[in-house]
């Protein structure tokens, strides 16, 4: 019973410390606000866009390392799937 309730405990200390972050793939530019609650919000096109909502605030914009440009899709190959 003692050995149950430590490894519950242990997986509630551990989950609460992750944070999740989003990052929007159809914008290339995110402003990453920092705070109590930091987040991602990636509505921009430009950094030059971003910047000015960015200023006076504890954030900075950032290009997305998880934007999906259109010219992406078209260098892409399908996967090949394979029958066994």
């Amino acid at each position: 019973m003692r050995a149950a309730l430590l490894i519950a405990l242990a997986l509630s200390c551990s989950s609460a410390t992750v944070h999740a972050q989003a990052w929007d793939s159809r914008y290339p530019v995110c402003m990453v606000i920092y705070g109590p609650f930091s987040y991602n919000d990636c509505r921009y096109t430009t950094l030059q866009q971003c910047r000015p909502l960015a200023s006076g605030r504890a954030a900075q914009c950032v290009e997305n390392p998880f934007f999906a440009s259109p010219q992406d899709g078209s260098k892409r190959r399908p996967r090949r799937r394979h029958s066994h």
